[in-house]
């Protein structure tokens, strides 16, 4: 059973729920822990889902940045916080497959942003402030 961590007044942000990482085997609340100190790793149920799925299609992936708070250095350069801080966003390295058949299932899963790094890929499945679909390069 899920964990309510803390409700959202506004009606366009669903309340944040801890994943029951079980559901999760190939991942770890280590992976997805906000790395600034403050331990959160308060990441979207229904992402972690796609995430599951994507790895379970494509193989392993290595989690480079998954949950980031408001506090976190890359969200305070933002005007606002972006996908990570919400949950719905993690930035992978596949381990076993090319980046085009890895690119291809997450877009066959429905994930609607997609950035492409030399050393990461940023998935994640949308935001209020954020307009989506899109697919960019860093």
């Amino acid at each position: 059973m899920a964990t309510l961590l803390h409700g959202i007044s506004s009606p366009s942000v669903k309340e944040i729920v801890a994943p029951d990482w079980s559901l999760y085997p190939n991942f770890t609340v280590k992976e997805f822990t906000c790395r600034c100190g403050c331990n959160r790793s308060d990441m979207d149920t229904e992402f972690m889902h796609k995430l599951q799925q994507l790895r379970l299609a494509v193989g392993p992936l290595k989690i480079t940045s998954g949950f980031r708070c408001a506090s976190h250095p890359e969200e305070r350069k933002k005007k606002a916080p972006g996908a990570h801080s919400a949950g719905l966003a993690a930035d992978v390295v596949p381990l076993s497959c090319g980046r085009y058949e890895f690119l291809k299932t997450a877009l066959d899963l429905d994930f609607v942003g997609i950035g492409v790094a030399k050393s990461f890929i940023h998935l994640d499945t949308g935001h209020p402030t954020a307009g989506r679909p899109a697919l960019w390069s860093y």
